[in-house]
């Protein structure tokens, strides 16, 4: 014990070290600022000098929320900043709060998995437990990266990055392994690319859903896993493909798993085709390959497009195996395996500075781990009240469709009005 508290102080003395090392070259910077402006038209603060711009804003959400018998909010609010230095390093972050009512469909899946996509773990702060009701929760989340991007003497495009956030690979509407809708994690980041080529290497860590060792922390009371993945493609104009190696393991385990994906994208006029194939070592044998297609038409002002997705049993790992997944819950396809999703959807966006935007998604889903054969409509009608800002007022529905083939299905709908600032994902 003795010796993890001096490793442990040894590993804060250290960070301190690093962090002074780090930001002492930036220190004049800050110090000597030729301006600082506040701003209700553009970034809410923007401090700037001649190595450094830096921005702080507010991010809000405020949405009334009416269902079935209910009536509910969602309130999510905090900050985040994006700072540029030296014309190299780059960073940013946001802390979020969120309190509020979840849909039919996040309601009956967030109770059964005890996460919320995108979040992680949450509290849950309903009134009533019954099933039939809506779920209420008050969940946190905190994102961030440093990045720096220059060249190495006569190597250009080499990229470093250190972050708490999640990742996207491939050009699909739904990534099957990784999408940057997921719980975020912490991962470093090498790499390099040029106008066509790009290269990266990623070591991250996840945390799992089985409690482990008691440590001092609520996280540390979950298994840890620890992954890393490679990643390479080629891209133009017209169409590109790209590879992703990746494996993961738990901390203190020989347990593993390891994947394996290829994505690629099409554009002919104003036609436009993704694809992703993914396999694992725990599914290859037994299970074969799962995919992701998708098509999109689009216009100046319009787009509509279909996507197809379909995933093998042990795709994301075997029960008493290592699990691609991070807060408990698969990365990619939140349903894991054996799920089969379609959609068709219809986008609409004004090409002015006041931008009117419309959409609508119609879908089916089947997954039998949580055994849901259902179909669903979301629709949004949005007015961008200050671009600058990222502001806009909304009214969006979702509704679930009322299924008798399975008892678990989710059923009604939910109306929100009210207006988002500075968030895209919620």
């Amino acid at each position: 014990m003795k010796n993890r508290r001096s490793s442990h102080k040894s590993l804060i003395s250290l960070t301190c070290i690093l962090s002074l090392y780090l930001f002492a070259p930036f220190s004049n910077t800050l110090l000597a600022q030729n301006s600082t402006t506040y701003s209700l038209k553009s970034h809410a603060i923007t401090f700037k000098s001649d190595r450094a711009t830096i921005t702080l804003d507010p991010a809000l959400t405020l949405l009334w929320l009416s269902g079935e018998g209910y009536s509910g909010f969602n309130n999510t609010r905090g900050a985040k900043f994006q700072a540029e230095i030296d014309r190299n390093f780059t960073a940013g972050g946001q802390l979020l709060e969120r309190q509020s009512t979840l849909s039919p469909f996040l309601s009956n899946f967030s109770r059964a998995s005890g996460r919320l996509p995108g979040w992680g773990r949450f509290k849950d702060i309903s009134q009533d437990n019954d099933e039939g009701d809506p779920l209420i929760v008050d969940v946190a989340k905190a994102t961030g990266f440093i990045a720096w991007e220059g060249s190495i003497n006569t190597i250009k495009g080499i990229h470093f990055r250190l972050s708490n956030e999640a990742f996207n690979f491939g050009w699909g509407r739904s990534p099957l392994l990784l999408n940057k809708d997921d719980a975020p994690y912490p991962s470093l980041n090498l790499g390099w690319k040029d106008t066509k080529y790009h290269f990266d290497f990623h070591a991250v860590k996840w945390i799992g859903e089985t409690r482990g060792p008691i440590g001092s922390t609520t996280e540390s009371l979950f298994t840890q896993s620890r992954a890393i993945f490679i990643s390479g493609g080629y891209k133009t104009k017209s169409w590109g493909i790209a590879s992703l190696i990746g494996s993961v393991r738990e901390s203190d385990s020989t347990k593993s798993l390891s994947t394996f994906s290829m994505s690629g994208f099409s554009r002919v006029r104003k036609f436009s085709g993704t694809w992703e194939i993914v396999t694992s070592s725990s599914s290859f044998s037994t299970d074969g390959i799962s995919l992701q297609l998708g098509g999109k038409y689009s216009l100046k002002k319009i787009s509509t497009g279909i996507n197809i997705i379909s995933t093998k049993k042990d795709l994301y790992g075997l029960e008493n195996e290592a699990h691609w997944s991070n807060a408990g819950l698969p990365l990619g396809i939140i349903t894991g395996g054996d799920t089969k999703m379609s959609s068709i959807y219809f986008d609409f966006k004004t090409p002015t500075t006041t931008k009117w935007i419309f959409k609508v998604e119609l879908g089916s889903l089947i997954s039998k781990d949580y055994d849901y054969d259902f179909k669903w409509v979301r629709s949004s009608f949005s007015r961008v009240i200050s671009k600058s800002w990222d502001m806009f007022g909304t009214i969006s529905m979702d509704y679930t469709l009322k299924s008798l083939n399975t008892t678990q299905n989710p059923t009604g709908h939910i109306i929100s009005v009210g207006i988002i600032h500075g968030i895209t994902n919620l």
